[in-house]
Formats: structure tokens, C-alpha cells, sequence
């Protein structure tokens, strides 16, 4: 009996934490002729401006980030957005990033970010 209600206890602390944290990302890869670079390559971010030198579009990303506040704490587009943009700009080989929109929400004990942005390669 007491088996049963320790299985039931983990059971249910497993389900409650099992949906505290998540992200799901979206590359589309524009153009494939870059090569890839370290996962914690220098990447900029551009949010309510487009960068003055030439460039060219390499890719678009769709992320979206929830975090439970009582075993996550809170999302924010500035911390883990931009380090998930970071990690897949780099892999695509890109020297910045463009916040085209993003949402930010709080529902009962979730917070959520989904962003949307474009990956950009200077031009020479």
C-alpha cells in the first residue's frame, strides 16, 4: 500500500514538472553557402532598428519560450530569447539578428516569449 502511494507521489511531482520549462524553435535556412559558427559566437540584436551597413538575409527564426515561475522563473525576451537567437544565428553562420516581433505573456503560473526574427550576414 504504501508503495503504491509513494509511486502516485512521484508520479505526480514528475507531471508538474515536466511542463516547467520549454522551447521550441523554427529555423528557416535562406542560404546554406555559410559555414557555421562556435555555438557562443559574438551575434548583435537589433529591435526597434535596421543596422546602417549592407547586408543580406540568411535566415528567419520562430521561437517561442514558456517557463514555469515556480521552477523556471520568468522568461524575458533579453535573456533567453536572445541566447536561443544567438545559438541559431551562429549556427547559420550569421552576424546579427533582427527582432521582427515578439510577444511576451504571463497565464496563471506560466510566462511565455515568442519571437520572430531575421538572421543577417554583412555585406562586404
Amino acid at each position: 500500500m504504501k508503495s503504491n502511494r509513494y509511486k502516485s507521489l512521484i508520479s505526480l511531482l514528475f507531471i508538474i514538472l515536466l511542463p516547467s520549462c520549454a522551447t521550441v524553435t523554427k529555423v528557416d535556412n535562406l542560404d546554406s553557402n555559410y559555414q557555421a559558427k562556435d555555438k557562443d559566437c559574438e551575434i548583435q540584436f537589433f529591435q526597434d532598428a535596421k543596422p546602417e551597413q549592407k547586408y543580406e538575409v540568411i535566415g528567419k527564426i520562430e521561437s517561442h519560450i514558456k517557463k514555469n515561475f515556480f521552477f523556471g522563473g520568468k522568461v524575458q525576451l533579453d535573456d533567453e530569447a536572445y541566447k536561443e537567437l544567438r545559438l541559431k544565428a551562429c549556427s547559420l553562420g550569421g552576424d546579427a539578428v533582427i527582432i521582427d516581433d515578439s510577444i511576451q505573456t504571463s497565464v496563471s503560473e506560466m510566462s511565455h516569449v515568442h519571437v520572430w526574427a531575421t538572421v543577417i550576414k554583412y555585406s562586404i
